[in-house]
C-alpha cells in the first residue's frame, strides 16, 4: 500500500441541532453554551495530540488539500464560536476547497460574511424540499419559503460553491411532487445538488442495503421511480451525476467527498467522526462526554479501530469508486493496493456484468443505471 494516499482532508464533526430529524442517523444533541466551550475547547486538544504524534513519528502534519465542516448543524453555531472553532483549527485550515453545512433556520448574512471572511468557499444547505407536506412529513419545523430566502442569502454572498441537499421517499410523496422539487432546485442560483433517499432509522429503504420484505416491496418500487426521475431531470437540466446521489455543474464538485471515495487520507475531529490516516482507520465515539476523553488523551476511547492493508484497501476503493459514474480504473487500483486478492473482485464484478448491473471496458469498470439502483447491493457482494 502507498504510504500516503492521494488527497488529505480535515473533517470536523458539529454535533449540535436544536432537534433531531427522525431520518438522520448522525450523531448530534441540543447543546448548553458549557457543551459548546467544551466542545471547542477540546477540539483544539484533539489537534495538538494529532501534531504531537505527527512529531513523534517524525513526519509533521502535511497541510490538508480541503477540510469539510458537517453536522448536525455548524450554523447553529453564534458567530464568535464560528470564530473560535476556526482559529482552534487553524493549523489545519486547507489550501483548497473549504466546506461548512448549514440549515435554513440557522444563517444570517453576518454568519455567511465571517465564514467568507475565514476562506470558506463551499456551503452546502440542507433544504430536504420546497413542498409544505414533504416538510411536515420529515419533521423540518420551517416553512418552505424561508429555504428560499436562504438560499438567496448564500448565493448574494458570493460563495464559489453553493449546494442544496434534497430527500425523496417521503411519506405521502408523489412523482409528480418530487419532480417540482427539483424543477426549483435547478431554477436556484446553486451548482450543485445532493438527492437522498430517506432511510428511516427503524425503516427498510430500495436505496439501503439489505432484504425487502413484501410489505416495503411497493414502497421500494416508488423510491426506485423517484430515484430514476432524479437521473433523468438533474442531468438534462445542466447537473450531471457524477456519484449515485450527487449532481453538479461542471466544476462544482464536491472535492472533499471524491478524494474520500477515491480512498484519499482523512482526519476527522469531533465525536463520531471516522479517520483513515496513517495506516489505520478509526471512529471517535458518539458521545461529547466519550470523545472527550479522546481528547484529554485517551486513545483507548476510539471505536472500530482497523489497521489498513492493500486487501482492505482495495476493496473500500472498489466499493465507493462504482459510486461513481466514472467508475474506477481497476489497474490503477491493483498498482497502488498490489497485495490484494484482485483476481476474486475481478470474477465477481464480470458476474454482475452478466446481470446487467456492472459495464466493463477494458480497465474501466462502471455501475450501469440498473448497478446504481442497487449500488448498496453491490457493495455488499464485493465486501
Amino acid at each position: 500500500m502507498q504510504e500516503f494516499l492521494p488527497g488529505f482532508g480535515i473533517y470536523v464533526h458539529v454535533p449540535f441541532c436544536v432537534r433531531k430529524c427522525s431520518y438522520c442517523r448522525f450523531y448530534k444533541s441540543n447543546p448548553s453554551v458549557g457543551d459548546i466551550d467544551f466542545y471547542i475547547s477540546s477540539i483544539a486538544s484533539e489537534l495538538g495530540l494529532e501534531i504531537e504524534r505527527a512529531e513523534r513519528s517524525g513526519k509533521a502534519l502535511r497541510k490538508p488539500d480541503t477540510m469539510f465542516w458537517g453536522g448536525g448543524t455548524p450554523s447553529m453555531l453564534s458567530e464568535p464560536s464560528i470564530e473560535r472553532l476556526a482559529l482552534a483549527l487553524k493549523p489545519l485550515w486547507p489550501s483548497g476547497e473549504w466546506t461548512v453545512e448549514v440549515a435554513p433556520q440557522t444563517i444570517t448574512p453576518s454568519k455567511l460574511s465571517l465564514l467568507k471572511s475565514l476562506g470558506v468557499d463551499r456551503i452546502s444547505m440542507g433544504v430536504q424540499s420546497f413542498n409544505p407536506k414533504t416538510l411536515k412529513s420529515l419533521g423540518r419545523d420551517y416553512p418552505a419559503q424561508a429555504a428560499l430566502k436562504s438560499v438567496e442569502l448564500v448565493a448574494d454572498a458570493g460563495f464559489a460553491k453553493f449546494g442544496i441537499d434534497l430527500i425523496f421517499g417521503a411519506d405521502g410523496q408523489s412523482k409528480g411532487e418530487w419532480l417540482d422539487d427539483l424543477r426549483q432546485a435547478v431554477a436556484l442560483p446553486v451548482n450543485h445538488i445532493s438527492a437522498y433517499c430517506l432511510e428511516y432509522e427503524s425503516g427498510t429503504s430500495c436505496c439501503g442495503g439489505g432484504r425487502l420484505s413484501d410489505s416495503a416491496y411497493n414502497k421500494a418500487a416508488r423510491e426506485a421511480e423517484l430515484f430514476e426521475a432524479a437521473m433523468d431531470f438533474l442531468p438534462a437540466n445542466g447537473f450531471p451525476q457524477y456519484e449515485v446521489s450527487n449532481y453538479a455543474r461542471n466544476g462544482a464538485e464536491c472535492v472533499h467527498n471524491i478524494s474520500t471515495w477515491k480512498m484519499g487520507e482523512w482526519l476527522g475531529f469531533g465525536p463520531s467522526a471516522a479517520s483513515q490516516f496513517s495506516g489505520v482507520r478509526r471512529k471517535n465515539p458518539a458521545s461529547l462526554e466519550d470523545w472527550g476523553k479522546i481528547a484529554a488523551g485517551n486513545s483507548a476511547a476510539y471505536e472500530d479501530v482497523v489497521k489498513l492493508d492493500d486487501s482492505e484497501m482495495f476493496v473500500s476503493a472498489l466499493i465507493f469508486g462504482l459510486r461513481m459514474r466514472s467508475g474506477i480504473d481497476f489497474s490503477e487500483l491493483c498498482g497502488r493496493f498490489p497485495a490484494a486478492r484482485h483476481l476474486e473482485k475481478l470474477n465477481i464484478l464480470k458476474d454482475m456484468q452478466s446481470y446487467g448491473l456492472v459495464d466493463i471496458s477494458g480497465e474501466r469498470i462502471r455501475l450501469t443505471r440498473a448497478g446504481i439502483l442497487v449500488a448498496d447491493a453491490v457493495a455488499v457482494e464485493l465486501i
